[in-house]
């Protein structure tokens, strides 16, 4: 699959998993076929999505170098490769050049109708990011709209540029800030900060929700949740804007900038 991307920041709490969760499902809602990867340990966007695993089945597969572990989610056109606590034992396991090259492995070895991939990330710039970049061909970065998420951003950004395998590195299709207040001067200043540093990256905002902080405890995406809300409204806006570069001319299977 030429259309993998992976969704990361190393900084927690950025909205990295919301994203993550609500850009898939927004794909599978306008008619691709999705499969997310959960490659972080403590399993967010399983959970985010009503699934529970221990993560013993991804890291098998990795340790192993078979088929990834594909389960339904419930969501049409949305399928789920599950993580959880054990699959924290995969930092201790693996480890040299070739740890980051696992999941691609494993890819290679996964069949199914999906369109796109989506990889979330856990937060930090270990092995498992490395694995994820070494897959993917685009990259989302997930921020908050504050003076501090300008460092991570750029730490972040000089990751998957050290990511080179072949001399090619994954793309950095967007840049998405989460939990925006748009009337606030912090966020405006960051705002023209980062669309100054990265012009034509950054997509449409994410304003801050309650819905988006409640539909995890639910086990539902926000557009299932509460489909008129902001959050709901705003995911599907950012899913428009990243189709443009996923399925546009010049980001079809074969071309890399």
């Amino acid at each position: 699959m030429d259309r993998v991307l992976s969704v990361t920041n190393h900084k927690g709490g950025v909205g990295k998993t919301t994203t993550a969760v609500n850009i898939a499902y927004a794909f599978a809602e306008a008619g691709k076929e999705v499969l997310l990867i959960d490659l972080d340990p403590q399993g967010s966007a399983t959970v985010h999505l009503g699934v529970r695993d221990d993560g013993s089945g991804l890291l098998y597969a990795m340790q192993n170098a078979v088929a990834l572990p594909v389960v339904p989610t419930g969501v049409e056109r949305l399928a789920l490769v599950p993580a959880g606590p054990l699959f924290a034992e995969a930092r201790q396991r693996f480890s040299g050049v070739l740890a980051t090259e696992l999941l691609s492995r494993c890819f290679s070895r996964t069949e199914g109708p999906w369109d796109l991939a989506i990889v979330d990330c856990p937060p930090s710039l270990d092995m498992l990011t490395l694995n994820a970049l070494r897959v993917s061909r685009h990259v989302v970065i997930p921020v908050e709209a504050n003076p501090l998420a300008l460092g991570s951003l750029r730490q972040t950004v000089e990751t998957i540029a050290s990511a080179r395998k072949d001399n090619r590195a994954p793309e950095l299709l967007a840049i998405i800030v989460c939990r925006s207040h748009p009337r606030h001067r912090i966020h405006r200043e960051v705002m023209s900060e980062i669309e100054k540093t990265f012009p034509g990256k950054v997509a449409p905002v994410v304003r801050e929700s309650v819905a988006l902080a409640e539909a995890p405890g639910l086990g539902l995406p926000v557009a299932l949740y509460a489909p008129d809300s902001s959050g709901a409204a705003d995911y599907r806006a950012v899913a428009r804007w990243l189709w443009a570069g996923l399925f546009s001319p010049q980001s079809q299977p074969g071309r890399r900038p």
